[in-house]
């Protein structure tokens, strides 16, 4: 039906909360059965992808633009799909910076004749939260997003064209608990986080 597994969390089908329950998959990822893993794999290659989930939604948007027979370069740039992914922006901030992208990302976007394939940038930056201040914006970035705190693992966070391996901030967080200011550790709880 959609052609991908990036449900967002309220997602429910058929009275069933699919959404959270695959948020549940990803985040014990490393521990699923092989059997399971394969399958969510075979369902979506990119099931638990280490880019953000808004990312995936609106690249199938894109490829679904793309398969009604519309050219993503002639795509003008305030416009808004029938079910409210502001496409036009997407696609313009894809062309823009395709170097920022992981390279699985640029070789989708490849694939649907946006970009070329993309040359290596000369400097690799690696993403980190170099300070506390940017992983707590970076959690409450997916927050307001997706609506819960159960950021993946290896999960990076575009905070303007910075990335952020927000999910290695967390559990680094977590494992920090008794060190960490008091006022932190507020904000965190503000956000639902699950110690």
């Amino acid at each position: 039906m959609h052609g991908h597994l990036a449900a967002p969390v309220d997602h429910h089908q058929d009275g069933y909360a699919l959404g959270r329950w695959l948020a549940t998959q990803r985040k014990r990822a490393d521990d699923l059965a092989p059997a399971r893993a394969q399958a969510l794999q075979h369902l979506d290659p990119h099931w638990n992808p280490p880019w953000p989930l808004t990312w995936h939604r609106t690249y199938h948007a894109a490829r679904r633009h793309h398969e009604a027979g519309n050219h993503l370069t002639d795509v003008p740039r305030d416009y808004i799909t029938d079910d409210g992914h502001r496409l036009g922006e997407w696609l313009y901030s894809q062309r823009l910076h395709p170097e920022r992208l992981h390279p699985t990302q640029q070789q989708l976007l490849v694939g649907l004749g946006l970009i070329q394939n993309a040359e290596p940038s000369p400097k690799k930056r690696k993403p980190a939260a170099r300070k506390p201040e940017q992983g707590l914006a970076a959690a409450r970035a997916f927050h307001q997003r997706e609506g819960h705190l159960e950021v993946p693992q290896r999960h990076v966070e575009d905070l303007d064209g910075e990335p952020v391996r927000v999910g290695q901030w967390i559990s680094n967080t977590r494992r920090r608990k008794e060190h960490l200011p008091t006022d932190r550790i507020r904000a965190l709880d503000a956000l639902g986080m699950r110690w």
